[in-house]
């Protein structure tokens, strides 16, 4: 069955069928939601430890390279949770961390209503990175900057840690306007972006040339290794932020109670990855990528048929046994959510296939256009 760890692996489908199974029988036991939460980049920086443990995560690229990022360690992560005490000053809730504690020692990495598998690095993530790479080279400067981001179920978050490693590794012209990036980051669980999201983005950082001066000469994402952190280290990354014109923004709770609004609306890259296994919550996941893509802040002087101003990309196995969902359901979900809350019509959506792979577990990256 699943097993909590930070590698990344092909499970088999007896494996993924016995998962299914526990977490089957747990989701009958819970019914209530996360609801929607921002949480704020100063209180996530208040729960980092003194010290992060990291190892390398290598991501092989289409151009037979292979890219290494530094990600923080999950008995790191573990050690974090279980040595705070509960009702001390920590960004995640009490209850949050006796469910954090709960599915840490769970014999699955899904957990229906409690835990959404944010810990473990899962292999579509990485085929994402890959794809944006090639992405990249259409956009301005074949950079990220100046986008507006929004990665849906990041859990560990490579895709933005690319991204973000991308940006932190150019050169901002002190003399030419900055141009502004905003990147927001929704998970389920407020744990999961204290535990591994944030300190994840806080090693890109480090690691990347926008922190070298600040970096230890002996530390680098290819080996194993600890960083201290300071007050002092992280007001260097806050300064950075500012240079680089880089906003951060923190979201936790379901997608059905996802505040479009108060997440400032329009995206023009919206991402996720593996959040197509349970067909239930397909409808909600339609809605907040429609939503984030066209409304309410569409260009006027877009064309009606103008998909150029934003793309929508959704990586996933084909299918996830034993709990349901897949690549078919999505699309159908896609075709035949009702869009009412987000402007109208049901379904108007497109599903392209822009990558896949077909040995072993077959996974693909697909492209939605919204009519």
């Amino acid at each position: 069955m699943f097993k909590f760890n930070f590698d990344v692996d092909e499970e088999t489908n007896n494996e993924a069928q016995q998962a299914s199974e526990n977490t089957k029988s747990i989701s009958e036991n819970c019914v209530d939601e996360e609801p929607f939460t921002e949480i704020e980049l100063s209180t996530l920086l208040d729960t980092l430890p003194s010290l992060i443990s990291y190892s390398p995560l290598h991501i092989p690229l289409s151009s037979d390279r292979c890219l290494t990022l530094a990600r923080r360690d999950f008995f790191d992560a573990r050690f974090q949770l279980i040595s705070e005490d509960v009702g001390g000053a920590s960004g995640t809730s009490d209850s949050h961390k006796r469910s954090a504690l709960h599915f840490l020692d769970a014999p699955s990495d899904l957990v229906p209503f409690v835990y959404e598998g944010g810990l473990k690095t899962w292999e579509c993530s990485l085929d994402l990175v890959s794809y944006l790479e090639d992405y990249k080279v259409g956009l301005s400067d074949n950079n990220f900057t100046g986008n507006r981001v929004l990665e849906i179920g990041c859990g560990t978050a490579v895709p933005s840690l690319f991204i973000l490693h991308e940006i932190f590794s150019s050169n901002p012209s002190p003399n030419a306007p900055k141009k502004d990036t905003h990147i927001h980051l929704q998970d389920y669980n407020s744990s999961v972006l204290e535990l591994v999201t944030l300190p994840n983005i806080f090693l890109i950082w480090y690691m990347s040339p926008a922190g070298s001066v600040y970096r230890a000469p002996e530390l680098d994402p290819e080996s194993p290794s600890e960083v201290s952190i300071t007050p002092e280290l992280i007001t260097s990354f806050q300064e950075s932020l500012r240079t680089y014109a880089v906003h951060l923004r923190f979201f936790s709770g379901s997608w059905k109670s996802f505040d479009l609004l108060q997440s400032a609306g329009k995206y023009n890259i919206v991402l996720t990855s593996e959040t197509v296994y349970r067909t239930e919550n397909l409808p909600s996941l339609v809605r907040l990528m429609h939503g984030a893509c066209r409304y309410p802040f569409r260009d006027a002087s877009a064309s009606a048929d103008d998909s150029s101003e934003y793309i929508c990309l959704v990586a996933a196995k084909v299918v996830y046994f034993g709990v349901g969902g897949g690549i078919a359901e999505f699309m159908r979900a896609v075709e035949d959510t009702p869009m009412d809350k987000v402007g109208g019509g049901k379904g108007g959506g497109t599903v392209e296939t822009v990558w896949e792979k077909r040995t072993g577990i077959a996974r693909k990256i697909m492209r939605v256009r919204w009519d």
